[in-house]
């Protein structure tokens, strides 16, 4: 009898190690942090959260993606310092932040370069945006890109008065955050740059310390900065975008299979935010509208004045040394 029992145990041991057994053996799985310095409500934050619902499902669960918002896990800079060393995964970064890993992302952000948002997008995810993203000096660093985002078109918003040329901005006091390209074009433009914290914007202005400012329209309205300055001038001086970046360390723990997934869901979460931000452009400017703020849209002739005074900045930055680069982001919009 003994024996009899035994002999079933081995022959159902035999069945589990087969080709049934294996549905009881654990899949491996990976857990992927990601860094995101943008609140919960954001429209980017919603395609972030988006992107790590796929990619968990897409993956039968073998990759999870924790999300940490609102600078949980450190800003921009920071996050991406620690996505080099193992401390994050993957970071929703920006550009500036970027700027300071691979200095070529900078040229990304002149002032005045694109004629468009479908120039901006031909530049991104055309030959010039995409080998920025794999480029070797991204793998020097040890990060891979995965995709960009659409970070909002920049503009000036003032407390004294509309913009309609440079002449409007002369003299003009206005705060700029830490940056060459940024300090560069107020100055350009005949204004006075003032630096300081995006923390202090709205005491800046409403100290007077500065009289104008620059941002998107999202979150000129979400930050409030139209109550101690109404006036908003569509120049969309720079577009920016955000870049979703992985570590490259981190993929070698990952197969081939559910590489191609992150990458393909990057991807299509890129698509997504794209469309949630043109409505979040949208909403804004409805919104503020209703508060009475003067939403100055400017004609073409307009922009042109700008762009001129600031056309130098493109090929005097670095002593000339994009102007290979920069020429292929303007072709781009031919």
């Amino acid at each position: 009898m003994k024996k009899t029992v035994l002999f079933a145990a081995a022959v159902l041991a035999a069945a589990l190690t087969g080709c049934g057994g294996r549905k009881m053996e654990a899949e491996p799985s990976v857990v992927l942090k990601l860094a995101n310095n943008l609140p919960d409500d954001s429209a980017t934050t919603q395609a972030v959260e988006w992107f790590g619902r796929e990619v968990e499902k897409r993956t039968d669960g073998r990759v999870t993606v924790e999300i940490f918002n609102d600078s949980a896990l450190g800003d921009g800079l920071s996050s991406l310092e620690q996505l080099q060393y193992g401390g994050t995964d993957i970071v929703k970064a920006d550009l500036a932040s970027m700027g300071y890993f691979v200095e070529d992302f900078n040229v990304l952000a002149m002032p005045y370069i694109y004629d468009s948002g479908e120039h901006f997008w031909k530049v991104h995810n055309g030959t010039v945006g995409q080998s920025l993203l794999r480029s070797s000096q991204m793998k020097e660093q040890g990060m891979y890109g995965l995709a960009y985002y659409d970070g909002g078109t920049r503009c000036f918003y003032n407390s004294k008065g509309e913009i309609h040329s440079p002449k409007d901005l002369k003299g003009m006091m206005i705060r700029v955050q830490q940056s060459e390209l940024m300090t560069s074009m107020v100055k350009a433009l005949g204004a006075k740059p003032v630096i300081s914290d995006y923390s202090n914007v709205y005491r800046v202005l409403q100290t007077k310390e500065a009289e104008g400012a620059e941002n998107s329209i999202v979150n000129y309205l979400s930050q409030s900065f139209y109550e101690v300055a109404p006036y908003f001038a569509e120049d969309n001086h720079t577009r920016s975008a955000d870049i979703l970046v992985m570590s490259e360390e981190s993929r070698k723990n990952i197969s081939e299979e559910d590489l191609a997934v992150i990458d393909q869901t990057a991807l299509e979460s890129s698509e997504y935010q794209r469309k949630l931000w043109d409505e979040a452009e949208e909403n804004a400017k409805k919104e503020l509208k209703k508060k009475n703020v003067v939403i100055t849209e400017l004609t073409r002739e307009e922009i042109e004045e700008f762009r001129t005074a600031c056309e130098q900045i493109w090929y005097s930055y670095q002593d000339g040394k994009y102007i290979d680069l920069i020429d292929r982001i303007v072709a781009a919009g031919k």
